[in-house]
């Protein structure tokens, strides 16, 4: 980046008329946290923050961001938080930092009406990846309708409830675009101008997943930048994973191969991809789980695949259509992709994940050395979340994204230039260090909140019917105290479908269980129905926010702790083993301490909010390791006893009651 040059404007005062103008309070916390910013800034060197919940953090950043001058980028792991930076935090910076701020946020090219497969999706050949719906004319036509009227094309904004079968007929992923200069829609393609008005802006707003692909492709996705901000980066090292590994469903060679057909590829050609294609399957589908470097079979079924599709984009060369462009691109990514899997590198794990469409997966053991070189070796980087794992420097989380705690603070070495002697794990090539801080909680959490650990019942195991019911009990139990208002985070969906028909049939609240509707769609009625439960997955344990009574108890079924059959986590351990590390200690542990504080953290949201965490895993009071787990939990009031939780349940409950509930109950 270049050097830092000085203030546009003081980023303290910046902070303190953008508080003021809002009606808002000063927050110790938040102006730490804007000063340690500022430092990074003038400083050029890396940060590492927790900021809880409620501490103000969006604000503290986008004060000294603004007032730097530099051009920004934002990066979130969830659409709430997005939405909340582009329709409320950033215009209210805008009109009250006292200096200009220009800001967009950019999607990924599928979120955007693609005007050439809009075109082609009603003609009688036109030719889809999938079975579309009975209501696809319907849906089309509002798309179309939309398409013609918006200055976006974002779907976002569509006002219309489309089928994600139709939304993919009419939108162009990046793997099939061809690119603004080879397409005949190029010069109106929305997701080019959002492209270019990304370019114009100070702040950009995008998500994990799209700035991890900006990395891959070695920086050629998005504008040029000088300051980075990971906003919830405890979940980038796992965005980078996916972006820098590979995924092919082969299910999906076959509508490739019509495609191809379509766009010109002789029959011949076409039948020996599909022959391809149905071998590779077969060979998948008698796989599970790891894969051998030396699996002959699934190699040779790889690099037959990949001769096909190399010889029908040989026929694809002077494709002159749209059509054609996009089926050649297509089978240009999906070559690069079985070629990956083909021959992985000495750090890549390889395996079989199994669901209703088996799929080969491919992903680096560590990203570290990826991240140190293409993102933390180019720019100052603050990466802050509202709960990181532990307490600083926060060397767990830190590793994972390829920073060294107690390293140089500079932000163009490369990791060669850098001895790493404080105990990483073996294989992660040492990065750049940083600054760590954690600042301080508005909230009164002893007051606020109970931790409560089912210590009376069995531990947990894979086949402990005992465990289940006992767990099921006390949950029905915490669940009628609490006159519905709970959050249930499993760790299976097995435990979903158990636990949320367990509810169903013992209680008269509404029950709301993960794969009923869309995850937003379900938080969304959890949040209006203040009587309902809310049971879900992982995918739970982050980016809920239900403020107020109708979340005033949150369950854990058991401890976060990775599958024992997950083959990254597998393949992390044995690499820590190898090097005469403890993998529970190294891998297993700071893993499940990182998921177990966010899904405490889905509780105290505001400071009005009381209630209780109740975690049914008596490990958390009984096991050495819990002092490990329970490092970057919330400082909540902690207790085993049962006839405590449920009157605090009850007072919670009662202090939450509207007056339409507290007649009912009188009656």
């Amino acid at each position: 980046m270049p050097a830092f040059s000085g203030w546009r404007r003081d980023p303290m005062v910046v902070l303190d008329d953008i508080v003021a103008a809002l009606g808002g309070e000063e927050r110790s916390g938040q102006r730490d946290l804007t000063r340690a910013v500022a430092k990074a800034i003038e400083g050029g060197h890396h940060l590492v923050a927790q900021a809880p919940t409620g501490a103000g953090k969006s604000l503290a950043y986008l004060a000294p961001a603004v007032a730097s001058g530099l051009r920004v980028v934002v990066s979130t792991a969830t659409i709430a938080l997005q939405d909340q930076l582009v329709g409320k935090d950033l215009p209210d910076v805008a009109r009250h930092a006292g200096v200009a701020c220009t800001y967009a946020r950019l999607k990924g090219r599928s979120n955007y009406v693609c005007w050439a497969k809009l075109r082609a999706a009603r003609r009688p050949e036109a030719l889809f990846h999938e079975r579309v719906g009975p209501d696809f004319d319907t849906e089309l036509g509002a798309i179309e309708a939309f398409a013609d009227v918006s200055t976006s094309g974002d779907r976002s904004e569509l006002g219309h409830d489309v089928s994600d079968a139709t939304w993919r007929a009419a939108s162009c992923g990046s793997d099939e675009c061809p690119g603004r200069l080879r397409c005949t829609h190029g010069e109106q393609c929305f997701a080019e101008r959002a492209r270019e008005r990304a370019f114009d802006v100070q702040v950009l707003v995008v998500n994990h997943s799209l700035y991890c692909v900006h990395l891959q492709t070695g920086g050629q996705l998005l504008p040029d930048h000088d300051l980075v901000v990971l906003d919830e980066a405890h979940a980038f090292a796992a965005r980078a994973t996916t972006a820098f590994g590979a995924e092919l469903a082969t299910a999906g060679l076959g509508p490739l191969a019509r495609q191809l057909a379509h766009a010109g590829v002789d029959a011949p050609r076409v039948e020996g991809l599909e022959r391809a294609a149905h071998a590779l399957t077969a060979v998948v589908e008698a796989r599970d789980g790891r894969i051998d470097a030396g699996d002959d079979e699934i190699t040779g079924a790889l690099t037959n695949v990949a001769e096909q599709l190399a010889a029908a984009r040989a026929q694809l060369r002077d494709a002159d259509d749209d059509s054609a462009r996009r089926a050649d691109q297509a089978a240009e990514a999906r070559l690069r992709t079985v070629r990956r899997l083909a021959d992985p590198g000495p750090d890549d794990v390889v395996w079989v994940e199994r669901g209703r469409l088996p799929r080969l997966r491919l992903a680096p053991v560590t990203v570290a050395a990826q991240l140190a070189a293409t993102l933390f070796g180019r720019h100052p980087v603050v990466a802050l979340s509202a709960t990181l794992g532990g307490a600083p420097p926060f060397a767990a989380l830190a590793r994972s994204l390829g920073l060294v705690p107690g390293g140089p603070l500079v932000t163009e070495a490369h990791a060669d230039d850098h001895v790493d002697d404080d105990g990483a794990p073996p294989g992660t090539r040492p990065g750049p260090g940083y600054q760590a801080i954690a600042v301080d909680s508005p909230f009164d959490w002893r007051a606020q909140g109970l931790l409560y650990v089912a210590k009376d019942l069995p531990p947990p195991t894979a086949a402990d019917d005992d465990w289940v019911a006992a767990a099921g009990a006390r949950l029905l139990d915490l669940v009628v105290a609490a006159g519905g208002r709970t959050l249930v985070l499993c760790t299976s969906t097995a435990k979903v479908r158990h636990f949320s028909a367990l509810l169903r049939d013992a209680t008269d609240e509404t029950v709301l269980a993960q794969g009923d509707a869309a995850n937003a769609r379900l938080v969304e009625r959890f949040r209006d129905d203040e009587h309902s439960v809310l049971v879900g997955t992982r995918s739970f344990f982050e980016g809920v926010d239900v403020p107020g009574g109708a979340c005033i108890l949150v369950v854990l079924d058991r401890l976060p702790f990775t599958t024992p059959a997950d083959p990254l986590a597998r393949a992390r351990k044995d690499r820590v083993a190898a090097a005469g590390g403890d993998p529970f200690a190294e891998v297993d542990v700071p893993e499940a301490a990182l998921v177990l504080a966010q899904g405490v953290g889905r509780l105290i949201r505001q400071r009005a909010d009381r209630g209780v965490v109740a975690v049914l895993d008596s490990r958390l009071a009984t096991r050495s390791y819990r002092h490990a787990l329970l490092a970057g939990v919330p400082p909540l009031r902690r207790t085993v006893d049962t006839d405590e939780v449920r009157e605090f349940l009850r007072a919670a409950a009662a202090a939450h009651a509207t007056p339409a509930t507290v007649a009912d109950a009188s009656a």
